[in-house]
């Protein structure tokens, strides 16, 4: 989330429909894998435990193929089974689905892929619950974990179980005080498989802006509604109306925020061109 996008904020206070039969079999055993920042010094460095990886076949990537930036990429290599794909009937259900939604800026973003977690995933959240950043507080992960609960709550079709054992989670929460440049604020690393599903993510969340600006509660909600977005597949929307807007948006989810994301998960992951 860059910090351009907080401005309106601060003033104010094709493409997707069900899809047919797709197998979809739960993730085997974890693995542990390492996270290479690709250069990126605000990356989570750490291990993460993921579904079924590979460790021998990873790269780093962001959305324009390269490292750094707001969401980054992670491709390794799992057990999974490959989605049921019938290209022509996604094409035809994304021309019918498409009104509602801005499925259409997430394609364009993503080089007309579509990446998601299995059906029926349910998150093994862990945020860090103790942070060197400056004027953190422990208040910060309950907005978190808020965060989170607003997507399901209002009919995200995947959930989020907190734990407090790091080794064991597959989604990792971390703080840092300020991003070095470019105005980020919160910065969120997918890591998906051969066949764009999702195994596992990171966000980082700041607690100033670039310039050492105090993000106030409201900004780190919205900060976290939006890096939770991108954990769960969703790229940028080209409306300010929406949470997941590149530049000024809204401070809660859109109907188009979660019409989207209803949708995607009704496609098998993969490119649709």
């Amino acid at each position: 989330m860059r910090r351009a996008e907080w401005a309106a904020v601060t003033l104010v206070g094709g493409v997707v429909a069900a899809v047919g039969a797709m197998i979809v079999t739960a993730p085997r055993r974890p693995a542990r894998i390492a996270v290479s920042s690709a250069g990126d010094s605000a990356l989570v460095t750490d291990s993460i435990t993921s579904a079924g990886v590979d460790s021998s076949a990873t790269v780093a990537l962001n959305a324009n193929g390269r490292a750094g930036g707001e969401v980054n990429h992670l491709v390794v290599r799992s057990r999974n089974a490959a989605p049921v794909r019938d290209l022509d009937e996604i094409r035809r259900h994304i021309a019918l689905g498409a009104p509602g939604t801005y499925i259409g800026d997430v394609l364009a973003k993503q080089d007309s892929q579509l990446v998601r977690w299995p059906e029926s995933t349910v998150f093994r959240v862990w945020i860090a619950p103790t942070s060197a950043a400056a004027d953190w507080t422990p208040a910060y992960a309950d907005t978190v974990r808020a965060a989170f609960n607003s997507w399901t709550a209002a009919g995200a079709p995947i959930g989020a179980q907190f734990t407090s054992d790091s080794a064991s989670a597959n989604v990792r929460i971390h703080w840092i005080s300020q991003f070095e440049e470019g105005g980020t604020i919160g910065q969120t690393l997918q890591t998906w498989d051969q066949y764009r599903w999702l195994v596992a993510g990171d966000i980082t969340l700041a607690t100033h802006t670039t310039g050492g600006q105090t993000l106030t509660a409201d900004w780190l909600r919205a900060c976290a509604l939006h890096e939770i977005g991108h954990l769960f597949g969703l790229n940028h929307s080209s409306s300010s109306g929406d949470i997941m807007a590149s530049e000024a948006h809204s401070l809660e989810l859109s109907r188009a925020d979660l019409a989207t994301l209803r949708l995607l998960y009704a496609l098998p992951p993969g490119a649709v061109r």
